[in-house]
């Protein structure tokens, strides 16, 4: 894989993974009368919140291995 697509997996995951989580904790409380009826939309939200934290966990690990192979990568991208 490409080094110069390093600085842009990061913030791109980290939105995709806010997003995820934003939509599940708006669709749970939009429909939370409505979530405990519906049995199938109560799984599709466990299944993106379980998701949501794998995603997190996945940008955790890739962070600690930047931090570990480019060393001041977060200072040179933070602009």
């Amino acid at each position: 894989m490409n080094s110069s697509i390093f600085p842009f997996l990061v913030p791109i995951t980290a939105i995709i993974c806010w997003s995820v989580v934003s939509m599940a904790k708006h669709a749970s409380g939009a429909t939370k009368g409505a979530a405990q009826q519906d049995p199938m939309l109560q799984a599709a939200l466990t299944q993106a919140e379980a998701h949501a934290t794998r995603l997190e966990e996945r940008i955790d690990q890739l962070e600690r291995i930047l931090d570990e192979d480019i060393p001041g990568w977060r200072a040179r991208n933070a602009r």
